[in-house]
């Protein structure tokens, strides 16, 4: 976590400007190398995993907080300012740590390498630098041209990472590469696991007291097994025997017994989505910020509106809320394959982080607009608060990922907190069960939930992998209240 934290805050440094650069092992053939080049000026630097030969004359400069040197960890962020302007012409940084792999193989999926691929089928070239074997990637940093490399060394336990942000064809560059020396301790580590190496999730039955009521879990088994880079960014509806769950944007389509999620279909969509709603009809609805509002059932797109946000629409399929961020929404209106608009404004709230409608009500999570905290705004549904979900002592709650209305009164999903959180029917505070109490998860995020026929909830939570060879997407059947 030191590391990481110390990775943003260069991050940070060089926000709207630009950043690093990175590699593996020694070369081998067919790798590319970078050729030193004979310096002016030279400087030097030495920490505990690298060293760096520079020319002074090149322009390249840092500041004190840009550079660290611990046992398991060395960086620095250098620049070359552009004259008569704030802003820099290049920025590199040099980033190796001694670190388990996760954030490599983040980096992996993130700049556009198959796990895979790269692991077992050995598919892609290296570009040495600084002596190790670094994959390369072309991409953007915050709107400005980036060249990347990085590297797993994996006998030292180490990520090597490094960032070129902005014009990092000039030679300049090249030839600040050529004065790095990577020098890694072979400790004999051994990596754990890969997704398809590690062994899925599983869970028992768990049932724990809230007041007077038992809360019982329910493990059900997605096939196949969901791994996941992202969060937070999963949903759920359910309508009849099929449950439609939005991964990482793209929708699919499981038959649901009650007791497992089996897959059925892929379905293609032109947009990814965040936001999905069932309505009484068996019509799924998807959303996304700055994406079209589009209705599919049996199959096929039925139906698509331009100008909305994210959309929770009520159970009739007639109309919804579309929101963004702050409380001024608006309430759309579908009537012969038209949308009318007018607005709708949550006074009470300050910035609003979900929400969601139901038969009787519009729930609204997000921060108080008098700064008491984050907390869940209960309307009816022409938007006239009638109750506020707050903590045990009026304060606020964490994070709600998702709240809905049950037989004996409230029920959300704290997703920062990890609890499940029952209120009474005029909204008083009846208590909370923990993640690992209830579900027997060890560190997980909810990500939401719906509401099934019979009064239970279908909860969704990522949760990684006891061998920590993935973060998977898991589902739960919550029924007691």
């Amino acid at each position: 976590m030191k590391n990481k934290l110390k990775i943003s805050c260069l991050l940070l440094a060089t926000l709207m400007l630009f950043t690093l650069a990175a590699c593996g092992e020694e070369g081998t053939e067919g790798t590319e190398q970078k050729e030193p080049v004979e310096m002016q000026s030279p400087q030097t630097i030495h920490t505990n995993l690298w060293d760096l030969t520079y020319d002074e004359q090149d322009g390249w400069v840092y500041e004190e907080d840009d550079f660290y040197d611990e046992d398991t960890y060395s960086s620095i962020s250098l620049t070359i300012p552009k004259e008569g302007s704030e802003e820099s012409v290049v920025v590199a940084g040099i980033y190796v740590s001694i670190e388990d792999p996760g954030d490599f193989r983040d980096y992996l999926t993130s700049y556009g390498f198959d796990e895979y691929e790269y692991a077992v089928n050995q598919a892609y070239d290296f570009t040495q630098v600084g002596g190790i074997d670094c994959l390369e990637s072309e991409g953007n940093y915050w709107g400005s041209p980036c060249l990347r490399y990085f590297s797993r060394v994996e006998g030292a336990g180490a990520t090597v990472f490094l960032e070129i942000v902005g014009e990092y064809e000039d030679e300049r560059v090249d030839k600040l590469l050529s004065g790095l020396t990577i020098h890694l301790e072979d400790t004999g580590n051994e990596d754990g696991p890969w997704y398809w190496e590690g062994e899925p999730f599983s869970a028992e039955a768990h049932s724990v007291m809230v007041g007077t009521y038992t809360l019982d879990s329910q493990w059900l088994p997605i096939t196949d097994c969901i791994m996941t880079k992202e969060t937070f960014n999963h949903a759920a509806a359910v309508t009849g025997n099929q449950a439609f769950l939005l991964v990482n944007g793209a929708l699919k389509r499981y038959d649901y017994d009650g007791k497992s999620l089996k897959f059925a279909e892929d379905v293609v969509l032109n947009e990814e989505f965040e936001d999905i709603s069932a309505d009484t009809t068996g019509t799924i609805w998807l959303s996304n910020f700055m994406a079209p509002l589009i209705s599919w059932k049996d199959g096929a797109q039925t139906a698509s509106y331009e100008g909305t946000d994210h959309v929770a629409m009520h159970p009739s399929g007639t109309w919804g809320i579309s929101w963004f961020s702050d409380s001024a929404c608006e309430k759309i209106t579908l009537s012969g394959g038209t949308l009318k608009t007018e607005p709708m404004v949550f006074q009470e709230v300050g910035t609003v982080s979900h929400l969601m409608v139901d038969e009787n009500h519009i729930y609204v999570c997000g921060s108080a607009a008098d700064e008491s905290g984050h907390k869940v705004f209960v309307y009816d549904t022409k938007g006239t608060l009638q109750m506020t979900l707050a903590d045990s002592d009026g304060s606020g709650l964490g994070s709600v990922t998702f709240v809905a209305e049950t037989a004996n009164g409230y029920l959300a999903l704290d997703g920062n907190m990890r609890e499940v959180v029952l209120w009474t029917k005029d909204g008083a505070y009846i208590g909370k069960a923990d993640d690992g109490d209830l579900f027997g998860t060890s560190y997980p995020w909810f990500c939401g939930g719906t509401k099934l026929t019979d009064g239970s909830i279908l909860v969704l939570m990522t949760e990684e992998r006891a061998d920590e060879s993935a973060e998977e997407l898991i589902a739960y059947k919550l029924s007691g209240f």
